[in-house]
């Protein structure tokens, strides 16, 4: 791996990248200081051309330098677009199994945006965008999906003015052709490379994500922001660990269960055997029973004609 703080620029880096795009931080630093890396990526998303885009505004700046480093922090990115449209950004590498929930919340927060007073047709349209590093459960896969409230009989849009979509890094094959037209899978690749080789290329044809690569370059060698995108880093290593362990656990959990389940079967299958002989033996105790009444009657009966027998004998022998 290239140590970096010995390059000069960006064409010197070679190597593996100690902090993608996926990195939440580098996320956040390199669209909160380079605009023009902000507006390509916010018009290849909104099927845009740069051109459309007057402004481009981060709502929720954050000043490193003066953060605490051992604390967590939510780093999604807030961005006002042409001064009439709000984007929030985030970026997830573990599957958290609340991703809906979770990104319908932070769509909720950002469209309460209006002041006492204000009309409600003054509310600015929302879209949340996710680039997610794994697959949603549940979920047709899909590349680049986008989600809005309709009426689920003829699929009326109820409002335009609030979206979601997510952007899943697994898929991107999946890239439809228009999705491929904005340069939405470039980006898409720029967030899954882990190589500077592969960063300069991907810089040669898309000169907003050559802007980007610049900045992640700045700022993989900055000393501060990478004590952050660290820290990220090894939070994430650690829920992976309990995301693992956790996984193990229900494995054995539910190999414990199916032989238990197994043991129970095997079990009620020797208890019904049992039973069945229980019932067999029962069966021959009745007929055999019922054998012995016939055989204490015929005896009965028997006893009687030995006694006529020899009333008989008797009478003869008196005469």
């Amino acid at each position: 791996m290239t140590n970096l703080q010995t390059c000069a620029s960006l064409q010197d880096a070679t190597g593996t990248l100690e902090y993608r795009l996926t990195n939440d931080c580098m996320f956040h630093v390199v669209f909160q200081k380079n605009p023009k890396a902000l507006l390509g990526l916010c018009a290849s998303l909104l099927h845009m051309h740069p051109e459309e885009i007057r402004s481009v505004e981060v709502l929720n700046p954050l000043e490193f330098k003066k953060m605490p480093t051992d604390k967590a922090f939510v780093l999604d990115l807030k961005v006002m677009l042409n001064d009439n449209r709000i984007l929030n950004f985030e970026v997830q590498v573990i599957d958290e199994k609340d991703w809906p929930e979770r990104s319908l919340t932070y769509t909720c927060r950002a469209f309460d945006q209006l002041k006492r007073g204000e009309s409600y047709l003054d509310v600015k349209p929302v879209r949340h965008i996710g680039f997610l590093d794994y697959d949603l459960k549940n979920f047709t896969p899909e590349f680049y999906a986008t989600y809005q409230l309709l009426n689920v009989k003829n699929h009326e849009i109820y409002s335009s003015k609030f979206a979601l979509s997510v952007v899943n890094l697994n898929q991107i094959e999946l890239a439809t052709a228009e999705d491929r037209k904005y340069g939405i899978d470039h980006w898409a690749r720029l967030f899954k490379a882990t190589t500077w080789e592969a960063i300069k290329k991907m810089a040669q044809e898309n000169e907003y994500i050559s802007s980007a690569a610049e900045t992640m370059f700045e700022s993989s060698q900055d000393e501060s922001m990478r004590i952050f995108m660290e820290g990220v880093e090894e939070a994430n290593r650690i829920r992976r660990t309990q995301e693992r362990r956790m996984e193990e656990a229900a494995a054995t959990i539910a190999k414990h269960e199916t032989l238990i389940a197994e043991n129970e079967a095997t079990i009620a299958k020797k208890e019904a055997i049992i039973s069945e002989n229980e019932a067999t033996i029962a069966k021959k105790e009745a007929i055999i029973s019922e054998n012995e009444a016939t055989i204490s009657k015929k005896e009965a009966i028997i006893a009687e004609k030995d006694e006529e027998i020899a009333r008989l004998k008797a009478l003869l022998e008196n005469k």
